[in-house]
């Protein structure tokens, strides 16, 4: 198994607590493909707020060039931000991916941009991100793996200043079965996860995490429940007593309805922190 990213130590039983919920919105989203070879991508997607009833929109375009390992990416949204993804797979060394990630905002001449490097094998991966703007930040991170053993580090450096901007280390096991993740920020935040697949339709997650200094420590339980192929049940609860419940049924092949809803289990509470969602996904 190839190692993941830093960024993604620790996914799994992250996405058990945000994927699937949308309370708050109204959502919908659209993926659909063209082209002889599936290399051409439309993703559309529109969400309204409940709360400050404000629409927002997006639009994606993706076009593949497997050949010439190219994917070029266009994006715009209705804060009216134009983006531009270029990724380029293995055409300067096997297993090393140049993504260059630029945005630019009309109204204002705003410019942003990262250019994003990375490096695989079956034992490491390591990312070296820049910005274009600012500083610049450069960001280095690795991931090791050995027999299911992980070990991550990332480091933050302002070129500019010459300056240590934070330092992150990670360590973890993944396994078909469950996957264990800890870190610690600066040496001043520490947390943990866990990521278990009890059985072939039924998963749970925690996650837990302090400040030094802090009084609280902060958690978190999260479920999901495949029903059956049709349907996903999926609830978490915080140690703020805050909890959401989230069912996602596959209408017809390719469609899919969310039901999402969150609510406070303390008297008192006051009923703005009681939200629901409704989310539409469309993918062909």
């Amino acid at each position: 198994m190839a190692p993941p990213s830093f960024a993604d130590l620790g996914k799994q039983a992250r996405d058990l607590f945000n994927k699937g919920y949308n309370h708050g919105f109204l959502k919908f989203d659209s993926t659909t493909v063209s082209g002889q070879k599936g290399e051409l991508q439309f993703k559309t997607g529109a969400a309204h707020n409940l709360t400050s009833q404000k629409l927002g929109g997006n639009l994606e375009v993706q076009y593949k060039v497997p050949e010439y390992g190219l994917v070029l990416t266009e994006k715009w949204n209705t804060e009216n931000v134009l983006g531009t993804v270029l990724e380029i797979n293995d055409q300067f060394a096997r297993g090393l991916k140049v993504t260059v990630d630029s945005s630019y905002t009309p109204h204002n001449a705003k410019r942003d941009g990262v250019i994003k490097t990375e490096w695989a094998n079956d034992l490491f991966k390591i990312n070296a991100n820049m910005t274009l703007q600012g500083g610049p930040l450069l960001q280095l991170s690795g991931v090791a793996i050995r027999q299911d053993w992980l070990l991550g580090v990332q480091t933050k450096f302002d070129v500019a200043s010459n300056e240590l901007k934070g330092t992150s280390i990670a360590f973890g096991r993944v396994t078909p079965e469950y996957a264990l993740h800890s870190y610690t920020n600066d040496g001043r935040e520490f947390g943990a996860s866990l990521f278990h697949k009890v059985h072939r339709n039924f998963e749970v997650g925690a996650q837990v995490g302090w400040v030094v200094a802090d009084q609280g420590t902060r958690f978190g339980l999260a479920t999901k429940y495949n029903v059956s192929k049709d349907l996903i049940l999926r609830a978490k609860v915080d140690n703020k007593s805050n909890v959401a419940v989230a069912a996602t049924h596959d209408l017809t092949n390719g469609v899919k309805l969310t039901f999402t809803s969150s609510f406070s289990l303390l008297g008192g509470i006051e009923t703005a922190n009681n939200k629901f969602g409704l989310g539409l996904e469309y993918s062909m």
